[in-house]
């Protein structure tokens, strides 16, 4: 298997980036990781604080850019809550706010 684990997960630092709880056996592999990188362990000793915590929807607070990237529309998102470098690319079908993307369409529609 290409996954090792499970490792708690320390930090949120962001809707994609999560900081792990790694063992020191594993040396100084960089505890910050790329939520595609992943894969959720719902064990019994993952009380039920935590998994509300990693179930948590985050909210979109504007559309940034878009791009095309392997063949799939990406919107770059800032989040509620969090300063503009933390804007991440999510694929336009796991963006659930219709409102903003028209409204950022509408807008990049004025300019000249």
């Amino acid at each position: 298997s290409k996954y090792i684990g499970p490792f708690a997960i320390e930090l949120i630092i962001n809707p994609v980036s999560m900081k792990l709880m790694l063992p020191a056996w594993l040396g100084k592999i960089h505890p910050v990781f790329h939520v595609s990188l992943l894969k959720p362990s719902f064990q019994d000793a993952i009380d039920s604080g935590e998994r509300d915590e990693l179930s948590n929807e985050y909210e979109i607070d504007k559309i940034l850019d878009f791009r095309t990237y392997k063949n799939q529309r990406q919107y770059l998102v800032r989040w509620k809550g969090y300063p503009e470098s933390e804007a991440s690319w999510v694929q336009e079908n796991n963006v659930n706010a219709d409102r903003l993307i028209k409204k950022f369409h509408d807008e990049r529609s004025f300019v000249t």
